[in-house]
């Protein structure tokens, strides 16, 4: 599985470089790993909250936004992956409101990112539409002497997008997403939980699983409006929000 992406330019908002700093020293200790935490709404107006696996930011490393994108864009949209019939697709349907919770134990620090997902489905997908975040407007380019250029000409593949992070992952959480729904009482059938595609012998049945774990495969786009920062170490604590544009403040405040 591919790691998060770590960019940094001079134009990106000052609460992202942060994330990008606290993200590469959590990577270079030993655990190597960042935990996420994923918090919805569901069905009864209780808080739900479970992992989940952070495909980094929109326009960086694999989540390029089109074939032709050479590597210019990057921007503040937060990525994860789900199951199309996972009880959080269920609920984000009902509140777009999120909020990612990382915890870097290396760094001592505590972020969470608030903002509304954006749900991506495979086209074949009974839930299918197109995407109805603007990725054009939350972008800049990554070269500061191109920045302000206008960004409506941008060639966007929404699919694309979708499809590069799908195979960035490793063939065993690729397997995952052609299972039965998760949350339900396990089948007793070993053909349903198939370990790697690739490593399906009959060609019929290697297609079928493969076209199902792509149906199933949803990528979430979080739109970041709100981002709280605190660190451990130095006692400190910032909260950064997003003004109508693309601009933001930040408050120092009580840990």
């Amino acid at each position: 599985m591919g790691q998060l992406s770590i960019v940094e330019t001079s134009s990106d908002p000052e609460w992202k470089k942060a994330f990008n700093r606290h993200l590469a020293l959590e990577l270079e200790s030993p655990q190597k790993f960042a935990t996420c935490v994923l918090s919805t709404v569901d069905g009864n107006g209780h808080p739900a909250a479970r992992l989940v696996t952070p495909r980094g930011f929109v326009g960086e490393d694999f989540l390029r936004l089109s074939p032709q994108d050479g590597g210019q864009w990057t921007s503040d949209v937060m990525t994860f992956c789900t199951h199309s019939k996972s009880i959080k697709v269920q609920e984000l349907v009902g509140v777009s409101d999120v909020q990612l919770l990382y915890w870097f134990p290396h760094a001592q620090v505590q972020v969470r990112c608030s903002g509304q997902a954006h749900m991506l489905f495979h086209p074949d997908n009974p839930h299918y539409s197109t995407l109805s975040l603007d990725i054009r407007q939350r972008i800049w380019r990554r070269d500061e002497r191109e920045a302000g250029l206008d960004n409506s000409e941008v060639e966007l593949d929404t699919e694309y997008i979708r499809e590069q992070a799908f195979l960035n992952h490793s063939p065993v959480i690729q397997a995952w997403y052609s299972w039965p729904p998760p949350g339900r009482v396990r089948s007793g059938d070993a053909s349903l939980y198939p370990q790697e595609i690739p490593g399906i012998k009959d060609e019929e049945m290697r297609e079928k699983y493969g076209n199902e774990a792509r149906r199933n495969y949803v990528l979430v786009f979080v739109d970041v409006t709100k981002v709280d920062i605190v660190d451990l170490k130095d006692n400190t604590r910032k909260l950064y929000k997003r003004r109508g544009d693309t601009t933001w403040t930040v408050t120092n405040i009580n840990p």
